[in-house]
Formats: C-alpha cells, structure tokens, sequence
C-alpha cells in the first residue's frame, strides 16, 4: 500500500542552510582571527618588554650616575645625606607634580639606604594616608606595598629580592612575570661621585606607570580597542559574504525543491531554470534530465494506457463480428436450414474465413506482445525476394480471387539476396498485400517491386485505389490507427497490421514509409539488408513459383 505524500513542516530560519553557513563562516572566520591576533599581542607584547628593560635600564643607570655626581657636589655644600639625596634629584631629574604625575610614562623614584621614598618630593613628604589627589594616591599606595616586607607573593618578593641586591651595589633591570603583560623594573644603586667604587647612597626606582599600578600599558589598551573595533567588522563582513555566497546555494536547492514538489503534484514538465554553476548547475541539469525522462515515462504510460483501452475495444469488435458470424452459421446448421450441398459448401468457406480472421488476429496480438517486450529478434538468413514473394501470394490468391484484384510481382529474380527472417518477412508481405487489398477496389492491381539501394533492397506494394489522406501519412503506422475508421470496420482489421510492419522492419535495421502515388494509389516501400557475399554464394533457393509477372 502506498503512503499519501504529507507536506513536510515549515523548516525553521536556524534549519536553514543558508544560516548555518553564515553562523559557521562567522565563527571560523572569527576563530582565525583570534588566533592570529593573541599571536601578533603576543608578539607585541615580548617585542614591548624587551624595549622597555632596554629603555629603562639605559635611563636608570644614566640618572643614577647623574644623581650620583651631584650627591658629591651637595655633601661638599654640609648637607645631610639624605637632604643631599633629595636635592641632587630635584636638581638632575624631571620635577613631578600632582598635575603631571599621570601623565608620566616612566617614573624614577630615589629610595634611600633604609628604603624610605625620598623623590618625588610628594610622594616623601605624603602623610599616613597618602596623597589627597586620586592619582597620586594610587602611585603612593602601589609603591608602599612594593616596599612593605609584610606583603606576600612572587611578585613583591622578587621585587625586595632585586632591591636588596641594588642596596649592594648591583644593578637590576627585571620583569616579575606577573602573567603575560609586561612588568618591567629598573633598580640601579646611585654611588657617591658617580663611580662604582664609590659608597652606595640610595637606589634609583624606574618603572612604567603601569608596571606599578599594575595596569594594561597604554600602547596594549590601544592596540586591543584597534583589534576589538578591528575584530566587529570583519565579523560583520563574514557574515554579510556568508550569507551572499550561502545564496548562491541556496537560491539553486530552492528552485530545485519548488519543481520537486511541482512533479509531486504531478506537473513533469517543470524544469530548474536557475543558471548554477559547477556541481549545482550540473545536479539541476540532472534533475531535469531526470525530470525529462519521467515525462517521457508518464506520457508513454499515458499512450499506453490510450493503447489498451483502444486495445479492448477494437480486439472487442473485431472478435465479435467473426464469433457472431459462426455463431450464427453454426445456428443455422443445427436448425437444418441448408438444405443443398452447396449452401454447406458456402457455410463451410465462410466459417473458415472467420476462423482465419480470428487467427490473424491472434497472430497480431502475439508479435505485438513481443514488440512490447523487446524480444522480436530475427534469425537471419540469406533469401531471395522473388521467390519469397511468389510464395507468399500463393497463399493469398484466394483473398485476390474474392476482391477481383489482381496481384502482380514485379521483382527480378536476380536481384542480391537479402539478410532476413523469411517467417517475419512473409508477415511484413502479407500484412501490405492485406492492407493493399482493403483499399483497392475490384479490377484493380497490386504491385510488387524492388531495386537496390547501396546496400539494401527497396521493396515497395503499390495499389491503384484512392490513395491516402495527407494528414493521415504520417499515422499509418501507429497501432490501431485506421485512415478510413468506417469501411476498416466492415473489411475487419485489427489495426495492428502496418505496426507490425514497421516494427519487423526495424528489428532488421530497415526503414519503412507510405507514400501517394501519382496515377495509382498508396504505395508502402520498405528497406532490407542485402546478405553479405560469402553468404549469399552458399544459399540455395528453390525456383519461383510463377504467379502473375
């Protein structure tokens, strides 16, 4: 039993294709992005580093030894140590204030031998609670933890470790490696004079802003709103390029299951008109050479069920005029109502008349039958034309005699012998004389000829009758077609007669055609084969019945 054919469900806008490329193309795209940008920040971020212990240290140490020398000058004016620490740095480096504090990229802070802050002059002289200004505060508060012993962590640790070597006289440039973002230290001890031989009087503290306050450097905060900004967009531009390129797939499996759904509902002549390219313009040319195929299929069906119904009908009539006929001779057999020899004689002929109409009928049936199955295959041979001819109208004489036609075969008998099946060849002769005899009235003349042509032999039958209609030419040799429906029901027929011709002939690789005559009637000619040499110089043929020449 076949199921009904359900409409399926209306697909989602997260079902589609069309989205799935684009959320997909979006995250590869968006993946690839990533990875290539925490490779370049990566890279950034060593190549940053690496600047800044350079810079830092090349700067500590120039400002160290600056401070240094002037620590000798301001000793030598009375001062204490450390107010001659103060002043050397108020005099050698740059002068801080609450205001542009901020904006300092590096900030040098001189710490004396007991680690108390003794520049910038802010910072020295903050109270408990540090700076009033928010931003100084958090310097002042960065600082005193990095200063606070009590403090715990690898990242104060290491930062007294390096402070305590500096008090001793070795300078240190180092990066805590608190995570990925570059922390860079530069602690250069400040000797008196200037001179490493000399006494170490404070340690020089230099080190970014964000180092200290443990921030993101300014350069990264650009580069990563650049990338961020950067990231939004090019995640825009895959999207919009997903979903236009999804399109160009899309647009094609749509068409595609438009006319699906049309063929369901049974329209086979509907095509994908959409012009894809590459394997989707080559699967709609497929499903149109499908869909071509399928209404070629359908339409065959169609004509064959046209045929059957035709069939039965016409195999209905033909059937019952011949069983009425000896139905009812045989009645009037039984009933006695012949009453000489002759009118049994005459009931006899008439019966068997019938009863050969029957059986060529049923000979029709069966080689269409074998038509329809393909299995019409002819044992070939090598034949002479003249003396099959004259066989076969030996048979039908008697058929000549009751229409008062005259037959004439006209063929040579030396013409090449052809390649053929006799049995099938005798049909195709019988079934043109028949047809012959139906449309040609008494006295008239049926003519049988051929000719070579290259290498086959035209054979043709001509009658002196009416002829055939222009418009009908080119049907005569569709089954059950009948250019005079009225009078091919009185003559019987089954229709079937000159499809078997064609169809007999093809299997030989002949053509077969009708055509009008002018001064006579209709003339049939039909091509076969000539036999090849070797074969024709070994076959025989029995001498020609003469007929009529």
């Amino acid at each position: 039993m076949t199921q009904k054919w359900t409409k399926p469900e209306r697909m989602r806008w997260w079902q589609s294709i069309r989205w799935r490329l684009a959320v997909g193309s979006v995250t590869v795209t968006m993946l690839a992005m990533l990875l290539l940008v925490t490779t370049a920040i990566l890279a950034a971020l060593y190549f940053y580093e690496s600047e800044q212990n350079a810079r830092l240290s090349d700067t500590a140490s120039l400002n160290a030894q600056r401070v240094g020398v002037q620590y000798s000058q301001e000793t030598l004016q009375g001062q204490k140590d450390v107010e001659a620490l103060r002043s050397s740095a108020q005099k050698v480096l740059p002068a801080y204030t609450l205001k542009n504090v901020q904006d300092q990229s590096v900030v040098s802070v001189i710490l004396s031998q007991n680690n108390r802050i003794v520049y910038p002059l802010f910072l020295a002289k903050a109270t408990a609670t540090g700076p009033r200004d928010g931003q100084s505060r958090a310097l002042y508060t960065a600082l005193q933890r990095l200063l606070d012993p009590s403090q715990q962590g690898r990242y104060y640790s290491t930062f007294r470790t390096a402070l305590a070597q500096a008090h001793q006289g070795k300078a240190i440039a180092y990066s805590p490696g608190n995570g990925l973002l570059p922390r860079t230290f530069a602690l250069n001890p400040i000797f008196a004079e200037g001179r490493e031989e000399g006494e170490v009087v404070g340690v020089l503290l230099a080190a970014s802003r964000s180092t200290i306050d443990q921030t993101l450097p300014q350069f990264i905060l650009n580069v990563g709103g650049v990338i961020a900004v950067g990231l939004g967009v090019i995640a825009l531009l895959a999207a919009l390029a997903a979903v236009i390129y999804a399109r160009t797939i899309t647009r094609p499996l749509g068409a595609m299951t438009v006319a699906t759904r049309q063929m369901v509902s049974g329209n086979y002549s509907v095509r994908v008109r959409d012009p894809a390219q590459g394997e989707l313009g080559e699967l709609a040319q497929t499903f149109n050479e499908m869909a071509a195929q399928l209404h070629r299929d359908v339409e065959v069906l169609r004509e064959q069920e046209l045929w059957r119904r035709e069939l039965v009908m016409n195999i209905t009539h033909d059937l019952a005029t011949p069983l009425t006929a000896i139905a009812g001779l045989g009645e009037a057999l039984v009933d006695g109502v012949n009453q000489s020899r002759e009118d049994y004689e005459a009931t006899g002929r008439v019966i068997v008349r019938e009863t050969l109409r029957l059986r060529r009928l049923v000979k029709d049936l069966h080689v269409m039958s074998k038509v329809e199955a393909g299995a019409l295959h002819p044992q070939q041979r090598a034949l002479r034309m003249a003396a099959l001819v004259d066989e076969t109208l030996a048979v039908l004489i008697p058929e000549f005699e009751r229409a008062g036609v005259e037959p004439r075969n006209d063929i040579a008998f030396d013409l090449p012998q052809v390649w053929a099946d006799a049995d099938m060849v005798t049909r195709v002769v019988s079934n043109l004389c028949d047809n012959a005899l139906q449309h040609t009235s008494a006295g008239g003349s049926i003519v049988l000829e051929a000719r070579v042509l290259n290498n086959e032999l035209l054979i043709s039958v001509t009658d002196s009758g009416k002829g055939i209609a222009p418009e009908a030419l080119p049907k005569i040799f569709e089954r059950f077609y009948r250019a005079d429906g009225s009078r091919q029901s009185r003559v019987g027929g089954s229709g079937l007669g000159l499809s078997i011709v064609k169809a007999i002939v093809e299997a030989h690789g002949g053509r077969v055609w009708a055509e009008n005559v002018s001064g006579a009637g209709a003339r049939i000619g039909f091509t076969l084969p000539l036999a090849p040499v070797s074969s024709a110089k070994t076959k025989t043929f029995p001498p020609p019945m003469q007929v009529q020449r």
